[in-house]
């Protein structure tokens, strides 16, 4: 019998054989997924040192918990971004409660970084009108967004993902973009573009 290579397998076969151990089928998953999943993470990462330390997390989630991955239509793909986006924003919550610590033991060596920070974050998903309007909304309708929308994960597979239902993820995403909506519009209410890319 001959053993397909990583380019020639399906996700669905890869993963089979990582579940059973097989270290080279995970490391053909990791190169088919690796780039896609780090430019998720950058999305909601403040660097990309960051978001490269949640990949790397990503991947290592991926292998530890191998069996529970969940493979919709055929693919890892939707488990690996919503895990990115849970890390990240886990991720961020340390730090933050980090360097609030910081400051309390030591006021005066320990500048207050929280404006740096917000600032640093907002930078990261600036990359235009739209990603700025995109960092004003809540961490669920970024999550929801970026699933369905950048990312072009179809509802349907993305309520599996978040073991929603299909409905509620519809109304969820419905929701979003009109939060985006107008969010470009108080951004820049001279725009005029109402947010019709996301239709």
């Amino acid at each position: 019998m001959v053993m397909l290579s990583g380019a020639d397998s399906s996700d669905v076969d890869l993963w089979a054989r990582a579940c059973a151990g097989d270290a080279d089928a995970f490391a053909a998953v990791f190169d088919r997924h690796v780039d896609r999943v780090h430019r998720h993470a950058r999305r909601f990462a403040r660097t990309r040192e960051d978001a490269e330390d949640v990949t790397a997390m990503v991947f290592l989630e991926a292998w530890r918990l191998r069996s529970r991955v969940r493979v919709v239509n055929g693919s890892v793909i939707g488990w690996l971004l919503v895990t990115a986006a849970n890390l990240a924003r886990n991720s961020a919550r340390t730090r933050m409660r980090h360097e609030r610590l910081l400051r309390r033991l030591h006021p005066e060596t320990a500048p207050d970084h929280a404006e740096e920070v917000l600032e640093a974050e907002t930078r990261a998903h600036r990359r235009g009108e739209v990603e700025a309007a995109f960092a004003r909304l809540s961490a669920a309708d970024q999550e929801i967004l970026a699933l369905c929308v950048i990312e072009e994960v179809a509802p349907a597979d993305a309520a599996r993902l978040l073991r929603l239902p299909a409905g509620t993820v519809r109304t969820r995403l419905s929701r979003a973009k009109e939060r985006l909506r107008i969010a470009m519009v108080e951004l820049a209410p001279d725009a005029g573009m109402g947010g019709r890319e996301l239709s």
